[in-house]
């Protein structure tokens, strides 16, 4: 039998029960069938399980973005896994587990433990091929996603939001896919790699990500930054909008060969006030190639109140070899300067990017009032 009904093992749904025992009997079912463990709508409360190997995990949460004021009272969707407890590394631990499908559910961690994720998943004996598909994936104390030296992976349609550490942690990675995702709110950045130390760098000797695209995702208001890459190669970020993160939309330092084109960039930057506050940076990086992007500081906006005209830059460069900075178009995206440039670069071109600084007169900062502009 191809799919099975974890309400025919015991499941209730009802957000009181406890369902851990029914959700490891189904998916044990599951294993031995090669099979499919179904859920019906409903709140499904369980502690952290280990999900085996070639099995799916299928829902139709129908999830929405956010509790909207009370206007949207469902936006968590139709079929919520909500943690119990915190006593494991994830909600769902797929630690050494190959070909298995998480789709089409929503994950809440109701902001248990300490560094307690939503999905794990580490390097067994060979490539994963793990999909994670349609899936909301919110308030865990860690990260919504932690890869942990995992090969090929695809993470598809989903929302990952509100967590306290990265969207995605993928250090240590290679070859997979990020798409059509909103990545937003976490406390770390959206997409991350390069190990644990995200402030100090010159400490960081895990490498991060290699070989990964990422394409057609909203990555926003992410507390870090958009991507911060560490020690990667071999990344593409095309056609993604980068909207009000913290840090920089995107975070090159110490990586290779990677490629950022066709993206929008916005609001980047917020509220740093240092070179950090900026849409792109690189650091001691070779073959770095940013071209073909749209960026904007969205100087006024009114539903943040800002400390400063931030971003102050668009590009913060450092230390490139090898790297292309093209044919960008950065009007009214930077209220300094388009590029702050600390040199020591090599074999690079850094040319025609046009900048449009924007005319701040009459506006005031810091905004105390996040209405300000609409009044």
């Amino acid at each position: 039998m191809p799919y099975l009904d974890i309400m025919d093992f015991g499941a209730k749904g009802d957000g009181k029960a406890d369902d851990t025992q029914a959700l490891k009997d189904a998916m044990q079912a599951a294993a031995i069938s090669d099979g499919t463990v179904y859920f019906p709508a409903g709140e499904y409360c369980i502690h952290p399980v280990e999900v085996p190997s070639h099995i799916t995990l299928l829902g139709n949460s129908a999830w929405g973005y956010n509790y909207r004021k009370g206007k949207d009272p469902q936006f968590n969707g139709r079929v919520v896994l909500s943690a119990l407890s915190a006593d494991g590394r994830a909600l769902l631990d797929l630690g050494g587990k190959c070909g298995t499908r998480v789709i089409g559910l929503s994950l809440s961690g109701n902001e248990l433990g300490d560094n307690f994720h939503g999905i794990y998943a580490h390097h067994g004996d060979g490539e994963q091929n793990i999909v994670v598909e349609d899936c909301r994936i919110w308030k865990f104390s860690g990260c919504g996603l932690k890869l942990d030296w995992v090969w090929v992976v695809a993470i598809r349609k989903c929302i990952i939001m509100g967590n306290g550490k990265h969207g995605i942690d993928w250090s240590k990675g290679y070859d997979g896919w990020i798409i059509d995702n909103q990545i937003a709110a976490n406390g770390g950045a959206g997409i991350y790699a390069g190990g644990e130390a995200p402030d100090d760098k010159n400490n960081i000797h895990i490498a991060g990500m290699c070989t990964v695209t990422c394409t057609a995702n909203r990555i926003e208001w992410n507390r870090l930054g958009g991507a911060v890459m560490y020690d990667s190669d071999t990344i593409q970020f095309n056609g993604c909008s980068f909207d009000h993160n913290f840090g920089p939309a995107v975070m090159f330092v110490n990586c290779r060969a990677s490629v950022v084109s066709g993206c929008i960039m916005r609001s980047s930057g917020c509220d740093k006030l240092d070179d950090m506050s900026c849409h792109v940076r690189i650091e001691d990086s070779v073959g770095i190639n940013v071209s073909s992007n749209s960026f904007w500081g969205w100087y006024g906006r009114p539903e943040y109140p800002y400390k400063a005209p931030t971003p102050f830059y668009g590009f913060v460069l450092k230390g490139c070899r090898g790297c292309i900075i093209g044919s960008n178009a950065l009007y009214n995206a930077a209220s300094e300067m388009a590029i702050k440039d600390y040199g020591g670069h090599q074999d690079s071109v850094i040319e025609c990017n046009s900048y449009v600084k924007p005319d701040l007169s009459g506006l005031e900062y810091p905004v105390t009032d996040p209405y300000y502009y609409f009044k």
